[in-house]
């Protein structure tokens, strides 16, 4: 038997301290890797650090602490698509990927989940705005949406602007939305846990992005070019 606190405990500490030496190892490879975006395997990969994610602290809230409320997957969601996101465009373009950076310069504004900006933070070029599921909002996100795109577009009017999902809440059928190029859920929620998959992907707004951002922007060329 463990004779203190300290060493009983040390376990769960010791693991998560290294966490930040491999999210720093997987971000540095990522950086370095050859994507494909017609693979689907970054949607994948966001999908299973969501489940990851919700293993661990839905059954620690529920079944070992009794709390009554999950903890929230908000943050944890914008941080995963982040990092493929900031991985996969710096690598190819001369961009700035960052979160809940303030689009003036000066006073307060709009701090988008994810905004890509020439270098310098000259420009917006894309925004993306991500979601777990509808939120308190409800029936209201979509009309939240758009006017929040129509705000963006006001400071930077040639920008791209998308939103992802996890769980679905856009009704694909709407001939009006724009789903797979500007709107994405990954999964329809079921309370059994057996969670389909849609026809959309992070992939698909990621190339939505790239057919936005100009030439001059993609290292590839530049390097072609010297």
């Amino acid at each position: 038997m463990k004779s203190n606190l300290k060493t009983i405990d040390d376990a769960f500490i010791v693991h998560y301290r290294k966490l930040l030496e491999i999210q720093k190892n997987v971000f540095r490879e990522c950086k370095e890797y050859n994507f494909d975006l017609n693979s689907n395997e970054i949607t994948q990969a966001i999908h299973d650090r969501m489940s990851a994610f919700w293993d661990f602290h839905v059954y620690n809230a529920k079944q070992i602490l009794d709390r009554r409320i999950n903890t929230g997957g908000a943050d944890f969601f914008t941080e995963t698509c982040l990092l493929f996101l900031k991985a996969y465009f710096e690598q190819k373009y001369n961009v700035i990927v960052t979160s809940e950076k303030s689009l003036l310069k000066k006073g307060n504004s709009m701090r988008p989940d994810i905004s890509i900006w020439t270098e310098g933070y000259g420009e917006v070029l894309a925004v993306i705005e991500l979601k777990v599921n509808d939120g308190w909002k409800g029936k209201n996100i979509m009309a939240h949406l758009r006017d929040r795109e129509e705000k963006i577009k006001i400071l930077y009017p040639n920008s791209y602007f998308g939103v992802i999902a996890f769980w679905n809440f856009f009704d694909e059928s709407d001939l009006n939305l724009d789903w797979r190029n500007k709107y994405i859920g990954l999964y329809r929620y079921d309370r059994h846990d057996r969670h389909e998959k849609t026809n959309g992907y992070v992939e698909d707004i990621m190339k939505s992005i790239e057919l936005t951002l100009p030439a001059y922007l993609s290292k590839e060329k530049e390097t072609v070019a010297v």
